[in-house]
């Protein structure tokens, strides 16, 4: 138990600073799912992270009367897919657990 305390505070003071490839890659993911949007400025995101080659999250906007409510989305190989964009919820079940489980 003491060496558990130890090395808890041992790495306390440690820094881990986030991949900058990964940070960029969620940055172009959030930018082109703004451009997909009706008014890109009100975009919501929530839980964005880059998994292999894609981009998930949830994003949240406004579409002039109000907001949508979250919504998850895929970037991959520069192509936006938006849950509302599918006919089925199971299909972006299908492309989610293919895409976004890392």
């Amino acid at each position: 138990m003491k060496r558990v305390a130890l090395l808890l505070l041992a790495l306390g003071g440690c820094e881990v600073a986030p991949d900058q490839q990964e940070v960029e890659r969620v940055r172009a993911g959030t930018e082109a799912v703004r451009q997909q949007l009706r008014e890109p400025e009100t975009a919501q995101f929530k839980g964005v992270a880059a998994h292999g080659e894609a981009v998930c999250g949830e994003v949240n906007a406004s579409v002039g009367m109000g907001r949508t409510g979250y919504e998850r989305f895929i970037v991959k190989q520069g192509k936006v897919t938006l849950a509302s964009q599918l006919s089925t919820d199971a299909e972006m079940d299908a492309r989610w657990k293919a895409d976004c489980r890392s």
